[in-house]
């Protein structure tokens, strides 16, 4: 067992790791010209000098470092003389730092990193949603080093699982053992270039996360989706060890180094007795668990930097996306518990099914067996239930509708013609 871990670029997270069988932790600056996996807005402050102090100071402690470029799309500048000139000079410089390997969403990238950066390790990010032998074969005869199983389809498939490893022969497969994405998600795709061009620094759209939106709405109104999403429970890692799987990977880069160490811990001990979104729900962190740097994600500053866009949207519809920020939990820390529990011990013997068979060939809404789990395991609070319910269908249907978007003096109209008409129905 190793593990890889998030990078947060605290310094008390690599003191806090020295227990555990981790082998390296994985980042990148707040944005670069590649871009990647996750929005600005969503990763720590850090930039060159940090970054390259960090990668020494994890050396110090026995810690290798991944650096992420796995943005999905680029908008094609990567085949021209500006991005070649972009490429090279940050490849460079990541090269020159110490950096041990790279993470990469795009078969040039392999290649290219291969030929001319020949002493980096290379990996294949689960953003490329590698789920079966096929196109494990595809990554190992391009010369990849390493291949993160598909974080969305696969964790369940143990045939499949089999036969992916085999087909690696010595090239090492990660499983993300903490991801929550829904099972087979349709639009996990658009959702992994929308999150790249929110990390490019030639990127000027608005980062509204739209995908992760709906995805949360889908959750509250069914919530299986809890429970049928491809995360692995500390208690259940053998089975993939008995597979040959050794590698695993646990997100999230945004998360408090408390919380980074209590699931490290967690996976370590291959046991968990509490709530499993401890250890897989990339926000709703405990206010109390957070550190100074963990804090500053989620200040003022920070939604005014990368939020407060008048001229991209329209600022008054934009306090529906902070009413939904704190009642979620999402832009701003936990206070108090959180309204979501899946009681992990509830799921003691939820993998049995998925020792003789997978889920490829069935229709969920005709099997029904992870439903009858998550009856059991998961509870909502139902105020709060109530409360997100009508925010998802206020802010979605701001979006869908356009009015997201709607001029400013549109919008004063309308409260003008609100407010006088709730004056007139006073008066009568």
């Amino acid at each position: 067992m190793k593990f890889s871990v998030a990078c947060n670029f605290d310094d008390a997270l690599l003191d806090g790791l020295k227990p555990y069988p981790v082998y390296e932790v994985y980042g990148k600056l707040t944005s670069d010209y590649f871009g990647g996996g996750r929005p600005s807005f969503y990763l720590p402050e850090v930039n060159r000098a940090g970054l390259e102090r960090y990668v020494r100071k994890a050396h110090e402690h026995g810690i290798g470092f991944n650096y992420l470029l796995n943005a999905s799309a680029m908008g094609n500048t990567e085949y021209t003389r500006e991005g070649q000139r972009r490429m090279e000079e940050m490849l460079e410089w990541l090269d020159g730092v110490g950096v041990d390997s790279v993470t990469v969403a795009n078969i040039f990238f392999l290649r290219l990193i291969k030929k001319r950066y020949p002493r980096l390790k290379v990996r294949i990010s689960s953003h490329r949603f590698t789920d079966n032998a096929r196109k494990v074969r595809f990554w190992v005869e391009n010369g990849a080093d390493y291949i993160v199983v598909s974080e969305i389809s696969v964790h369940r498939e143990f045939k499949v699982l089999e036969a992916m490893r085999k087909a690696a022969g010595d090239v090492e497969l990660q499983l993300i053992v903490n991801n929550w994405c829904r099972y087979d998600c349709a639009i996990a795709g658009n959702h992994a270039v929308t999150l790249s061009a929110a990390s490019q620094t030639n990127n000027r759209g608005f980062p509204l996360d739209y995908c992760s939106l709906v995805c949360n709405q889908i959750r509250l109104n069914d919530p299986v989706n809890y429970i049928r999403a491809n995360w692995i429970r500390p208690e259940d890692l053998h089975l993939y060890e008995d597979l040959g799987y050794e590698n695993f990977k646990i997100v999230e880069r945004n998360t408090p180094t408390q919380i980074l160490i209590e699931r490290v811990k967690a996976y370590s001990e291959r046991r968990y007795d509490g709530n499993l979104l401890d250890l897989v729900q990339n926000y709703a962190y405990p206010e109390e668990k957070f550190g100074d740097r963990a804090r500053d994600a989620y200040s003022y500053r920070r939604l005014i930097k990368y939020f407060i866009r008048p001229r991209q949207v329209n600022l008054f519809k934009f306090t529906k996306v902070m009413d939904f920020g704190k009642t979620a939990s999402v832009l701003y820390p936990l206070r108090g518990p959180n309204p979501v529990t899946i009681d992990n011990r509830a799921l003691d013997g939820f993998m049995e099914r998925f020792k003789k068979e997978g889920c490829k060939d069935v229709d969920c809404e005709s099997c029904r067996y992870c439903h009858k789990w998550a009856e059991r395991a998961v509870h909502i609070d139902e105020d709060w239930r109530r409360r997100m319910s009508g925010i998802y269908e206020d802010l979605l249907g701001e979006i869908d509708s356009g009015s997201f978007w709607d001029p400013y003096i549109k919008t004063a109209k309308e409260l003008a013609s609100n407010v006088v008409g709730k004056v007139v129905g006073l008066r009568s």
